[in-house]
C-alpha cells in the first residue's frame, strides 16, 4: 500500500515538472542506516567509515537520495517504513517531492558540468554550496506539495483570512522553531546551522509568494532575532533572483560570501563546515 502511494506521488511529480526518463529505484526499509550504506557506499567508503558516529547520525532519518556509483546505474530513493506508516498523505507528498528534487538537481548539476561520474562532484569545493542550495530547492518543492495536500493552499498571491490563519497557526510557528532552535551555531554547530537555514528559507520563500506583505512585515520586525535578518534577506533575494539551477550555478560564490560574512567565518571555514555534514545523506525530520 505504501509503495503504491509513493509510486503515485512520484508519477504526479514527474508529470507536473515534465521530467523525462526514469532511472530511479525506490527502496522502503526499516533499517535506514544499513540500507543507505549498501546503495551509497563503495568498499573504500565502508573501510574508512566511523560506524558509531554514522549510526548516531541516522537515528532520525526518514528518507534519503543516493546517487549511483556509475552513470549507467539508477538513483536510489530510500524511505523509512515505520515513519511512512505513521504520517498522513500530505507528509508523504513532502517527503517524496523533496527527495525527487534532489534527484533532479544532481542530474542537472552533472549535465551543467559535463560530469562523467557523480564522484566528480567532489573534485570542487563549490559542490557543497550546490548541495546546500539543493536542500533549499528540495524542501521548497516538498513544502509546497505539503501545503497543497494538507491545506489546499495554492502557491500564488492570495491574502485571504484563511491563508493568513494557516500561516500563523502552522508556518509561523515552524519558522520560529527553525530560527530559534536548530539555527543556533553554539548548540548545533555551523554545519547544521547552514543546513537548517536552507529549510527555513524554503518556507519563507513559499509564503512570500502567497502572502508577500504579511511575510515582509515579519522579516522587517526581525521576529526571529536570529544572527540579524540581513543574512536571511540576502540569501532569500539571491535564491529568488536565480530560481533554477542553471541560473544559480554561476552565483554559488556569492552564496558563499553571504554565509561567510554572516557567520564571521573565512570562506575556507564555510566549505569545511558545510562539507562536514555529508549533504548527500539528507536528513529529513
Amino acid at each position: 500500500m505504501i509503495n503504491k502511494q509513493i509510486q503515485k506521488i512520484k508519477t504526479s511529480y514527474m508529470n507536473y515538472f515534465k521530467i523525462k526518463g526514469d532511472d530511479i529505484q525506490i527502496i522502503i526499509t526499516d533499517d535506514m542506516y544499513n540500507c543507505q550504506k549498501k546503495y551509497g557506499f563503495t568498499e573504500t567508503d565502508q573501510k574508512i567509515l566511523n560506524e558509531a558516529a554514522a549510526k548516531a547520525n541516522w537515528n532520525h532519518v526518514a528518507a534519503c537520495m543516493k546517487y549511483p556509483k556509475t552513470m549507467d546505474e539508477p538513483f536510489t530513493l530510500i524511505f523509512k517504513e515505520p515513519y511512512l506508516r505513521r504520517v498522513g498523505e500530505a507528509e508523504l507528498y513532502r517527503l517524496v517531492f523533496h527527495e525527487l528534487t534532489h534527484y533532479v538537481d544532481y542530474k542537472d548539476y552533472a549535465r551543467i558540468h559535463n560530469l562523467s561520474s557523480y564522484r566528480e562532484l567532489f573534485a570542487s569545493q563549490q559542490t557543497v554550496l550546490f548541495q546546500n542550495w539543493s536542500e533549499y530547492h528540495a524542501e521548497r518543492r516538498g513544502y509546497g506539495a505539503y501545503l497543497k495536500h494538507r491545506h489546499g493552499v495554492r502557491l500564488k498571491f492570495d491574502p485571504t483570512p484563511k491563508k493568513i490563519k494557516i500561516m500563523e497557526d502552522e508556518t509561523l510557528k515552524n519558522m520560529l522553531y527553525y530560527a530559534e532552535h536548530y539555527c543556533h551555531a553554539e548548540e548545533y554547530g555551523n554545519a547544521r546551522q547552514i543546513y537548517f537555514t536552507m529549510h527555513l528559507l524554503s518556507r519563507i520563500s513559499i509564503w512570500l509568494q502567497i502572502l508577500p506583505y504579511q511575510v515582509e512585515e515579519i522579516l522587517t520586525n526581525q521576529i526571529f532575532k536570529y544572527r540579524g535578518m540581513d543574512w536571511i534577506k540576502k540569501l532569500l533575494h539571491l535564491f529568488l533572483k536565480y530560481p533554477t539551477l542553471d541560473q544559480m550555478d554561476p552565483h554559488f560564490m556569492e552564496m558563499l560570501r553571504i554565509i561567510a560574512e554572516s557567520m564571521t567565518l573565512t570562506q575556507e571555514e564555510v566549505f569545511e563546515h558545510a562539507a562536514s555534514l555529508d549533504a548527500l545523506d539528507e536528513i529529513i525530520f
